[in-house]
């Protein structure tokens, strides 16, 4: 599933109506670490996390009628995936820097435009079955327990600029649904009183 959602942020970003420079530019999910060294311009989104989102959580089990009987089951999982969003240049000084900034800004407000991601751009099985809810994204959102100089100290690197990328996915439960059968008639039986 995450890699579907991957599949679908690289259609985003490709999208014909994107700005030339930004479509222009790889995009790569790698690790941005000490190694990361793309050979163009790129886009880097880096999965870095993935939460359940408990506000969206539905506690009632689902009920369907398929082929003449009833299935319960669990309610999907709601669960939030954040990105760190860099960009990276192969040119040198402050060209680097310049085409990065660049590249970032454009990523920012391109993004920006998708507070929910349209049903064309979405791949694999994000796809087929249809998403039960639309798939909502919040850009540059920083949480407030989250250290950004912890993370690059981990990656080995000196900071950069970047922002977060959070999308909304439904997870189904790969549990089997209890079966039931249809109701066939209903008796009632009335008791006159007297």
């Amino acid at each position: 599933m995450f890699d579907d959602l991957d599949a679908t942020l690289q259609a985003v970003l490709d999208d014909p109506a994107a700005p030339a420079d930004l479509r222009a530019a790889d995009v790569s999910f790698e690790t941005p670490d000490k190694d990361f060294s793309p050979a163009h311009a790129a886009v880097n989104l880096f999965f870095y996390e993935a939460q359940e989102n408990h506000s969206l959580r539905e506690n009632a089990p689902i009920l369907s009628l398929v082929d003449g009987h009833f299935e319960r089951s669990a309610p999907p999982v709601r669960v939030d995936c954040t990105y760190l969003v860099t960009t990276w240049s192969v040119k040198t000084g402050a060209l680097r820097a310049q085409e990065e900034h660049r590249l970032l800004g454009l990523a920012l407000v391109w993004l920006t435009r998708f507070p929910v991601i349209d049903a064309g751009f979405l791949r694999g099985g994000l796809a087929s079955p249809p998403q039960p809810f639309p798939l909502p994204t919040m850009v540059a959102q920083l949480k407030e327990d989250q250290s950004s100089g912890q993370f690059w100290t981990a990656l080995g690197i000196a900071p950069r600029p970047a922002f977060s990328l959070t999308t909304t996915i439904t997870m189904a439960l790969a549990e089997q649904p209890e079966q039931f059968p249809a109701v066939q008639d209903v008796r009632l039986n009335l008791k006159q009183q007297g």
